[in-house]
């Protein structure tokens, strides 16, 4: 209850309900906190699993960008690095961070700048700032973008696993 008021008047109301009445109300109650209990509990785990595959993920695209068997091309690189960055909780990327993270793999394009543009063309991508011919623009990764990441590290996936065969 927000208030005292509240609260006063609800118990005036109960004052006046039998021992029986009461009893059933405590019982409904309890439910209810157990009920409200379970379902925090519930989405603690959640949270927890959700955790848990956001690390898998990064954990896995860290591994193909340093896997050097794995030929990997301009914008397959960048879009794995832009999802990395994204669950990372990076809403807003820049072609120079993204550069500066992919060389750090050995995977930088030889233009991060017109792959992203590329990729924008293809709604992989949406440029928010940075207009200028030779500046560093700053991009986000688009859900069209996501899932071609999803589809990109489940063929590579695939690949390691036959690799492995």
């Amino acid at each position: 209850m927000s208030s005292p008021s509240k609260l006063a008047s609800v118990a005036d109301q109960l004052w006046s309900w039998n021992a029986d009445e009461l009893q059933s109300l405590q019982d409904v109650i309890a439910k209810m906190i157990e009920t409200k209990e379970a379902m925090l509990g519930a989405e603690a785990k959640i949270g927890v699993r959700q955790d848990r595959e956001t690390a898998d993920d990064l954990r896995e695209i860290r591994h193909f960008l340093s896997d050097s068997q794995l030929d990997l091309n301009g914008p397959e690189c960048v879009l794995l690095g832009s999802l990395h960055k994204h669950l990372e909780e990076a809403e807003l990327l820049d072609t120079r961070g993204l550069n500066i993270w992919l060389d750090s793999y050995g995977r930088k394009p030889s233009n991060t700048t017109s792959t992203v543009e590329n990729l924008e063309k293809k709604g992989f991508m949406e440029f928010v700032a940075g207009e200028t011919l030779n500046s560093h623009k700053t991009f986000r990764l688009t859900d069209a973008g996501r899932s071609e990441v999803r589809n990109i590290m489940c063929r590579l996936a695939r690949k390691s696993v036959v690799s492995m065969a």
